[in-house]
């Protein structure tokens, strides 16, 4: 049982906001691009539309000076699992956040990293209440849309296709700091090469 400590490091040091995200190929994100540019010409401005496609992994808080430690942990994480394809399939709704996403069909496969980095991390001292319990990928098109701006994307969209794949061989990790407003990218940290990357087949 995993039980949350009090984030006693944060008392007195400047906090970045870090955040782990999985990237696509540039032809898939080109897509994921027209897709808000044509939501954005639909529906009206919203939250995500200047984004780039990508599936978000986690994020959190965590001191300056134990930024080397967080790199270190994801490092150690990735350096046991081996590279893996994710498939994406139709378009999903998420009436809550009143989100529009690209489905994925093997959504195992990128739980199980979320949940050994999970593990990983909150031994580093990022509290557990920066680290959800549970997780679901997907790559957003747009959230936080309004009442009306999600009712159409959903009776534009709700029996749109869409499918495709890449395979993924790293994660990326994106820092900011306070006043929290812009993302810069701090490393990308690869996973094991799976044997058909060692025989050069990727």
């Amino acid at each position: 049982m995993l039980i949350d400590r009090p984030p006693k490091l944060f008392q007195s040091k400047e906090l970045n906001e870090y955040l782990i995200i999985a990237l696509p190929y540039a032809e898939i994100n080109e897509e994921i691009k027209a897709f808000k540019k044509e939501f954005f010409q639909k529906y009206g401005p919203y939250a995500g539309q200047n984004s780039c496609g990508h599936i978000p992994m986690m994020s959190f808080f965590q001191t300056d000076d134990r930024e080397q430690k967080v790199i270190h942990c994801v490092e150690q994480v990735l350096a046991s699992v081996k590279s893996f394809e994710v498939f994406l399939s139709g378009f999903e709704f998420d009436s809550l956040q009143r989100a529009v996403y690209i489905d994925i069909l093997n959504k195992e496969s990128l739980c199980d990293v979320y949940h050994q980095l999970r593990l990983s991390l909150f031994r580093e001292l990022v509290s557990l209440a920066f680290l959800n319990k549970t997780f679901r990928p997907m790559m957003k098109i747009g959230h936080q849309l309004t009442p009306l701006q999600f009712l159409n994307a959903v009776g534009d969209n709700k029996a749109r296709a869409y499918t495709n794949n890449f395979r993924l061989s790293r994660l990326h990790i994106l820092k900011r700091k306070a006043p929290y407003t812009s993302w810069e990218q701090l490393t990308a940290i690869p996973f094991a090469r799976s044997e058909n990357e060692l025989m050069g087949m990727y």
